[in-house]
């Protein structure tokens, strides 16, 4: 049979979190899709469990890289077996809206979009306790400030993702920018983005993350956002945004915390 959408997951030592992910896949509404998990060296129950889903539902397929590789080079992996038109991303620590697949489909087929993201609300072992939610049309100049999606919320045609040679493995992508390059190289092609105004995710993320993001890290955003400058041709006065992430770094870290939770919080009052 035809498959729809091919969803595509790296999972690495989530064993607490897999279960609860797979089952919101499962229970879709939208029930043609195949889900691909490639295992990228475990240590933990992570692999064991996948197989046990696949063994039970034909839908699943798991694979196993024989080291770990990283993200951008495990959903590479995942993308060499799919089979589906549309390829959509979704991580192992993450819950699927009940609707998820059914409207993000339904969105790219009557929409003038080549990729389509929506919010997520944000979560913990407490509960939701933010919202997230990327602007409707994201263009080059959303990638001065940060990324026009969120990774985990987004479904394109697999022909769009094929076209740009699915993700660059590279030493910069490997440190958690692999969805920053992506959009990039989307982007310099002219393709269409766009994300539906609600949350089809609950997104894990416990309060203290933003706060814990090491110096390494935001030496190589800052990077990536200014090779992005470049690429894309930013008028060289709004590049200064770029900066944003050496801004961060010299900020309280409680202060950080706090910024962080309260612009979470008030998104969801709203």
């Amino acid at each position: 049979m035809k498959v729809d959408v091919s969803i595509i997951m790296g999972i690495y030592n989530c064993e607490k979190t897999l279960s609860d992910t797979i089952d919101s896949i499962i229970n879709q509404t939208y029930k043609n899709w195949e889900l691909i998990m490639c295992d990228d060296g475990s240590s933990d129950a992570t692999y064991r469990i996948a197989k046990e889903y696949s063994n039970k539902d034909n839908r699943i397929k798991v694979i196993k890289n024989s080291e770990n590789l990283r993200l951008p080079k495990t959903l590479n992996n995942c993308l060499e077996h799919a089979m589906g038109e549309y390829i959509m991303r979704h991580d192992g620590d993450d819950i699927m809206v009940s609707n998820r697949i059914e409207k993000q489909l339904k969105y790219m087929k009557i929409s003038n979009c080549d990729v389509c993201g929506a919010g997520a609300y944000i979560f913990d072992d407490s509960g939701v306790w933010g919202l997230r939610q990327p602007e409707k049309y994201p263009s080059s100049k959303s990638m001065v400030l940060g990324a026009p999606f969120i990774h985990p919320t987004v479904i394109m045609k697999k022909s769009t993702l094929l076209q740009v040679d699915g993700y660059s493995d590279n030493e910069l992508t490997r440190k958690r920018l692999e969805d920053y390059d992506l959009w990039l190289k989307l982007l310099e092609k002219n393709f269409v983005f766009q994300n539906i105004q609600e949350p089809l995710i609950y997104f894990r993320e416990n309060k203290n993350s933003y706060n814990r993001k090491k110096k390494k890290f935001r030496m190589a955003e800052t990077k990536a956002r200014l090779i992005a400058c470049s690429r894309l041709k930013i008028p060289y006065l709004q590049r200064i945004f770029a900066l944003k992430p050496l801004v961060v770094m010299m900020i309280p870290k409680k202060i950080l915390r706090k910024y962080h939770i309260r612009k979470a919080s008030f998104s969801i009052s709203k």
